[in-house]
């Protein structure tokens, strides 16, 4: 028997709730050292945005239609994400971006895109990165959906249900809204070929997968894969389910259309070296090869 065991019942009640709120504030503080990174995808951001910065970061924010608060808040926000370094300059994902609009400005949305995807698998401390990807499977997994308010509010839930579960921590810890959710669409608007698009009428936005992308956008995708599994350069891979199921939601790419996004990418006359392979045996895809890893960006 301890000695507060002794104590009235109220006055143990009392000890159990002080003790647990420390355990949380203890939780928070740890949470705060590691660098734990909020949940909001930053709903100021768009392409438009981006190439601002990354054009012209030593005069931010000139350019840019936002109050200094504004400011600081997306300024935090595109640290997080890597394109700005803490004294200004460009961080080396930014640098990627600054180069990748010279060549193909086009693609700027879908580098974005897949880094915002994929930046929790290396770090599950990024959750804007858990919380976007979230939503882009759940779209991916509906095939085709109209984005309502319902929707945005359903994916909301879902980001709050699926994180509080992840991370083990309660659900009214997780900051997330309608606007955090719009944050993502942002990028997803932004992406060619496009996955959002207006309804004939033009009254609502339809999300449906794509059928194709980008050469670099396919070796993009691949690069992540490699480094995830730990495979080293110029080893061939055997084209399993796994792989294209990553390949399918990462680039949000329709049923079978995986395949042929990696074997238009293997013939691309744009390389500049020989950076992707792929080996079919009959009709079908059976090895991929990537000679050299490329970061969200790189050309």
């Amino acid at each position: 028997m301890s000695e507060r065991d002794d104590l009235p019942p109220w006055l143990q009640r009392l000890i159990k709730v002080m003790e647990q709120a420390e355990r949380y504030e203890s939780q928070k503080r740890k949470q705060r050292r590691k660098g734990v990174l909020p949940f909001h995808i930053q709903h100021n951001i768009a392409p438009a945005i981006i190439r601002i910065v990354v054009t012209s970061p030593s005069t931010l924010p000139k350019g840019l239609p936002f109050s200094p608060r504004t400011w600081d808040k997306i300024k935090a926000f595109v640290h997080q994400l890597g394109v700005l370094a803490r004294d200004g300059s460009l961080a080396p994902f930014g640098e990627r971006l600054r180069s990748l609009l010279q060549n193909f400005p086009d693609l700027l949305a879908e580098a974005v895109h897949g880094h915002l995807y994929t930046m929790h698998h290396f770090d599950p401390a990024v959750r804007f990165s858990f919380a976007y990807a979230t939503i882009c499977d759940w779209l991916w997994e509906r095939g085709e959906v109209a984005l309502t308010s319902k929707v945005i509010y359903e994916l909301v839930s879902l980001v709050v249900e699926r994180g509080s579960k992840f991370y083990q921590i309660p659900e009214g810890q997780i900051a997330f809204s309608q606007n955090s959710v719009r944050g993502a669409l942002n990028w997803l608007k932004g992406l060619n070929p496009p996955v959002i698009e207006r309804s004939e009428l033009g009254k609502r936005l339809i999300f449906r997968r794509r059928r194709n992308c980008h050469p670099l956008t396919v070796a993009w995708g691949l690069s992540v894969w490699y480094r995830l599994k730990k495979i080293a350069i110029g080893n061939q891979l055997v084209w399993r389910n796994d792989l294209e199921e990553f390949l399918s939601r990462c680039l949000l790419l329709d049923d079978g259309c995986a395949k042929i996004a990696v074997e238009v990418a293997a013939n691309w006359t744009g390389w500049r070296e020989s950076i992707l392979e792929a080996q079919k045996h009959g009709e079908l895809l059976a090895y991929v090869r990537l000679n050299r890893l490329l970061g969200w960006g790189e050309n």
